[in-house]
């Protein structure tokens, strides 16, 4: 069974022995501005994978949630096919060379003439996104763009770039090369825990944050209530938290 965006919660699976879950709230900037939040998630759960994917809309575009939310169900759809039995970055390459065609498949059909529209694709389109992924051999963590990585304690801010701008995976069809990074890569054997965020909740990693992305990972209920993490999320929102959008997903040993 693939769970996909929209759906927050954990489920375990019997052959890779991880549960995932996955929450996301709206930052309070695009509340107060009554706009949507710009983030997407999706979540797998198969017998063969297990992945949480979390994707962040290009602050300055129109209505990047659009492509945010497509990408993640995109992505959920790709890994699933993808990875089983597959060399992880071999896998990873493919998934977002896949990927990138749906999104220029996508701007054509936006257009009357065959072509790719910038403006379009700047409005709609533009968003990066971070996988985790463990299969029956491999755990992995992949992506393009910025945001927040967690493996087993050791957490890593990835760098957006200059001007805080950093790639998308749309940027492909405006003539760039984009690959992904891959920010870890081991056997499934060797991971408890994997995390991944939207850099709206980096704030979950600033020194005696309470609670702290730890805490959302190692609590044990995490198993027993599909809801926790968004709950928590949204209870932090209501207190002032988060001025941008926080999404986090977690791949847990069950």
């Amino acid at each position: 069974m693939t769970l996909s965006a929209g759906s927050p919660g954990l489920v375990e699976t019997s052959t890779t022995g991880f549960g995932v879950a996955v929450g996301s709230v709206a930052g309070r900037d695009h509340r107060r501005a009554r706009r949507d939040g710009q983030d997407g998630f999706a979540r797998i759960a198969t017998p063969a994978v297990t992945a949480a994917i979390v994707t962040d809309g290009c602050s300055s575009g129109a209505a990047s949630e659009v492509g945010a939310r497509l990408g993640a169900a995109w992505l959920a759809d790709l890994i699933a096919d993808r990875f089983p039995g597959k060399d992880p970055c071999r896998a990873a390459i493919a998934v977002t060379q896949a990927l990138v065609e749906r999104l220029r498949a996508t701007a054509l059909s936006l257009s009357s003439d065959g072509t790719i529209d910038a403006g379009g694709v700047g409005e709609l389109l533009l968003f990066g996104f971070l996988a985790a992924v463990v299969t029956r051999e491999h755990a992995v963590v992949f992506g393009v763009g910025d945001g927040i990585v967690w493996v087993d304690a050791r957490a890593t801010t990835i760098d957006p770039g200059p001007e805080n701008a950093p790639p998308y995976a749309a940027y492909a069809l405006l003539g760039a090369t984009i690959t992904p990074s891959m920010h870890h890569v081991s056997a499934a054997a060797d991971v408890e825990a994997i995390a991944i965020a939207t850099d709206g909740a980096a704030e979950l990693l600033v020194p005696g944050a309470d609670p702290s992305l730890e805490t959302f990972i190692r609590d044990d209920r995490l198993l027993a209530n599909p809801s926790l993490l968004r709950k928590r999320l949204v209870a932090l929102e209501d207190r002032g938290h988060f001025w941008d959008d926080a999404t986090v997903g977690v791949v847990r040993r069950a």
